[in-house]
């Protein structure tokens, strides 16, 4: 099983589940209504904004990155174009399930079990305009808790963001494949 960039829950909560795990935008029922109302009246807007946080060079920056122009409007095209086929309101009520379910416990439950085998990889970027690495480096923990071994390992990059996979497939797979291989 393999985790790319995703915090087992996405708001704040009173357990201690705070702004080192959650979402960086995305995190209460007013973060919610305010995207869905985005969506319902300039969705263009939205998904501008979702794709800006999703992508490294966009998010945070640095001087180091090697993006043309052409391939920045070209990112931002493919995605736009992508997200415009959706119907924007059913993409708001999409987000409210993905944002507010916890799902601590049932990976907990599911893949931190004596008994199950499942080798589990999280892949977390100190870049992502979603998540800090520690939420997704959460889902290590609580998979290794109570454990001999480790069923979990994760792994934090710099060379991508919350869509790594589109900006450097190359590394990725590299990562991946190595994962698999053991």
């Amino acid at each position: 099983m393999i985790f790319v960039d995703q915090s087992p829950l996405q708001n704040y909560t009173l357990d201690g589940w705070d702004s080192r795990f959650c979402n960086r935008g995305m995190n209460s029922p007013s973060a919610l209504a305010e995207l869905q109302e985005t969506l319902r009246r300039e969705p263009e807007k939205a998904y501008r904004s979702t794709i800006a946080s999703c992508l490294a060079y966009r998010s945070h920056p640095l001087f180091t990155d090697d993006v043309s122009i052409s391939t920045a409007e070209s990112d931002e095209s493919f995605f736009l174009a992508r997200a415009l086929k959706g119907d924007p309101i059913w993409y708001g009520k999409l987000m409210a399930d993905h944002t507010a379910l916890d799902w601590r416990d049932s990976i907990r439950a599911t893949f931190g079990h004596h008994d199950n085998e499942t080798k589990v990889f999280v892949i977390a970027s100190t870049r992502s305009g979603c998540f800090s690495p520690e939420g997704p480096m959460a889902v290590v923990d609580l998979i290794n808790e109570g454990h001999d071994t480790t069923h979990a390992k994760g792994v934090v990059i710099d060379w991508g963001g919350h869509w790594c996979y589109w900006e450097n497939p190359e590394k990725f797979n590299e990562l991946v494949l190595a994962f698999l291989d053991e």
